[in-house]
């Protein structure tokens, strides 16, 4: 399992919808996806074991919009992994729980 770094990091793309303002446009291009990618990690190790679910990680990282998709691609790099236990998001569903493969 490969561990993020910047130099593995995934091809750009825009954070951005091509329904958005230009402002929103302008703002998003300036975000950088390994940026992401590191504070969503961070968050994942300080919670160890006990690991995340995509939500909590998010608001704890402060990456409320959209940043359930960097967990995404946590999970397809290695970075993080399911623990096979769930819990309730504020949707009121179950959400799996990852943890961080390499603390």
């Amino acid at each position: 399992m490969s561990q993020y770094s910047p130099h593995n990091a995934l091809p750009l793309f825009s954070f951005a919808r091509t329904t958005d303002p230009a402002t929103s446009m302008q703002a998003a291009a300036q975000l950088r996806l390994g940026d992401r990618l590191e504070i969503l990690a961070s968050v994942y190790r300080a919670a160890g074991a006990s690991g995340l679910t995509d939500e909590q990680a998010c608001e704890q990282a402060g990456l409320l919009d959209g940043g359930w998709k960097r967990c995404s691609d946590l999970r397809r790099l290695g970075t993080i992994q399911p623990t096979g236990q769930t819990r309730i998001a504020s949707s009121g569903r179950a959400r799996i729980v990852c943890r961080i493969t390499n603390p």
